[in-house]
């Protein structure tokens, strides 16, 4: 048995096809998984179909599989360390989850299908599964010790449960756990930390929804996870009951989301964008209607907004004509309006899911690496999360140029973009208490928590 010797900033990335067939909603959400639990292991999901060649009675052989994998492999130049899963929705020869080629066990594929009568997870949960556990495999493998060598046929609720019955595979599902002797192996072996962190992580995030009792669990809003300037104006909404407010904080929300995205879309691009003296909503969604052209991603968003009339809607019932004395004449609106924004965040959501606000507050050198520490706004609490990194270099080269303004980064926050002063942290001119506040134009800023529109100097 000899070690792997990885570095602990080890990368792993999976490229994930499926055979024509299966939905492309299930790739979306199997990338969102490692996005949303991010580390070593990144999934980039390649939407053109696989034709796969079967057997008169339908099944797919594995040597059918593995040559396909082969092909793949060569088409797309994947080099020797990168791995490739492909989704099957056929029957397989010998009706297995998911499996790897033994002459490269860094090709994989795992079959995909109403599994309900086993598990409560939906599919992007035992796809993600089948994905860590088919690098696991790989790297156990290339240390010298068989793959099987590590399998339980007696399920105790560990990664490596092999679930010769399928209904087995629920309980290891639900306890996302590594049972003592693999975790022993693992550490023998030199499996980094990084990569069992994220495992891990992933196995705690997806547990409660194999659980028998998922439906009445408190779940946390997806919208924690977001950046706080729409994750704060989507709460005030949860939170409302009188109609007209709910109507008119829905309002508020939808424009936080197109004048957010807008700004970071153009900030990521590398633009500046340009604002004008006391814009509007429509222009907000007209410049993002601008920034979308010739994309395929998001241009939804505006399709819906537009359809829907939401800016006339805004107009007609706040800006420029009168308001109903009977809070209730606005309660079909308010739920009508809500669906259209729940339309819309759907869309965003990976967006919103892939891209961190922060505030790097200290840089400090220590040993051999800059420790970098400050806060996370995300969710919509005031007092934001900390976060804290290290980096082998000085933080100025990934972008962490200056302390205290606002910066985009990437899900594992390794690129980092200055967004300020578009988005600004600083102590608000009304109620003198600290706040994020995000640009309306000229030196006004809008303070997303209050609602207060104020102007400040301009950042040096």
């Amino acid at each position: 048995m000899k070690r792997l010797n990885l570095p602990q900033s080890v990368s792993l990335p999976v490229l994930l096809f499926a055979e024509r067939g299966i939905d492309k909603a299930h790739l979306d959400e199997v990338v969102r998984w490692f996005e949303r639990q991010s580390g070593p292991v990144t999934v980039t999901a390649v939407k053109r179909p696989v034709e796969l060649t079967l057997t008169a009675e339908g099944v797919l052989e594995w040597d059918t599989a593995f040559a396909k994998l082969n092909e793949l492999r060569a088409e797309h130049q994947v080099p020797a360390d990168g791995f490739l899963m492909l989704l099957t929705r056929s029957p397989n020869e010998q009706n297995w989850y998911a499996v790897q080629d033994e002459d490269n066990m860094r090709n994989g594929f795992g079959h995909v299908d109403d599994f309900r009568w086993v598990t409560s997870a939906p599919g992007s949960v035992i796809t993600t599964h089948y994905i860590l556990k088919g690098i696991f495999n790989a790297l156990v493998t290339e240390t010298g010790i068989p793959w099987m060598a590590l399998w339980h046929d007696e399920p105790r609720g560990c990664f490596f449960d092999f679930c010769a019955q399928k209904e087995q595979l629920n309980l290891k599902l639900r306890t996302a756990d590594i049972c003592g002797d693999c975790m022993q192996i693992f550490r023998e072996i030199g499996i980094p930390d990084a990569l069992l962190q994220q495992t891990v992580a992933l196995m705690e995030a997806c547990r409660p929804l194999a659980l028998n009792t998922g439906q009445y669990r408190k779940t946390e809003s997806g919208f924690d996870q977001w950046p706080f300037p729409v994750a704060v104006t989507r709460h005030k909404v949860v939170q409302a009951t009188n109609p007209l407010l709910k109507f008119l904080l829905l309002l508020d929300h939808f424009d936080s989301l197109i004048r957010y995205f807008y700004l970071t879309r153009e900030v990521l691009a590398g633009k500046t964008p340009l604002i004008e003296d006391r814009p509007s909503l429509g222009w907000w969604l007209d410049q993002l209607a601008q920034s979308l052209k010739g994309e395929q991603h998001y241009r939804e968003v505006v399709k819906i907004a537009q359809r829907e009339g939401v800016v006339a809607m805004r107009n007609e019932r706040r800006g420029h004509g009168w308001m109903a004395a009977d809070t209730n004449a606005y309660a079909s609106e308010a739920v009508r309006l809500e669906k259209i924004v729940t339309e819309i965040e759907g869309e965003l959501a990976p967006f919103f899911e892939t891209h961190r606000l922060v505030i790097p507050r200290q840089s400090e050198p220590h040993d051999d690496v800059y420790v970098v520490s400050g806060e996370n706004l995300t969710g919509s609490h005031l007092l934001h999360p900390p976060f804290e990194i290290k980096f082998a270099a000085d933080p100025r080269s990934v972008g962490l140029k200056r302390l205290n303004e606002v910066f985009v980064s990437d899900a594992r926050m390794e690129v980092f973009h200055p967004i300020s002063p578009h988005i600004r942290s600083a102590v608000c001119p009304t109620c003198h208490h600290p706040r994020v506040l995000i640009t309306d134009g000229g030196h006004r800023y809008i303070d997303v928590f209050m609602g207060h529109r104020v102007e400040l100097e301009s950042q040096c």
